[in-house]
């Protein structure tokens, strides 16, 4: 690893932590439908949103990538398939 990313590494991760130390009063209780969830400190619940932002994100690019991939694919079997029925058809026409 280099140096610099060992030192951007220990900047982000002294950010974090001041963040969290400043931010380690308890956040209001987190409700949906009326019914409490959770009451967090505001920090987890900064880090937590983005863990979830990150994971939904990493997902979405997952299912897009594998859509290309078969669309990929899909374009290739009928561009094989559209030359293979010129070959007979050129084949044919020889043969004649």
């Amino acid at each position: 690893m280099s140096k610099l990313k060992v030192v951007l590494l220990i900047v982000l991760a002294v950010v974090l932590a001041d963040f969290a130390f400043e931010n380690a009063q308890q956040s209001p209780a987190i409700k949906i439908f009326k019914f409490q969830l959770a009451e967090l400190p505001t920090y987890l619940l900064v880090y937590l949103t983005l863990v979830v932002g990150a994971v939904i994100g990493w997902v979405a690019h997952g299912l897009r990538i594998r859509r290309k991939r078969r669309e990929a694919q899909a374009a290739q079997a009928a561009s094989a398939q559209q030359q293979e029925e010129s070959q007979a058809g050129h084949d044919a026409h020889q043969a004649q």
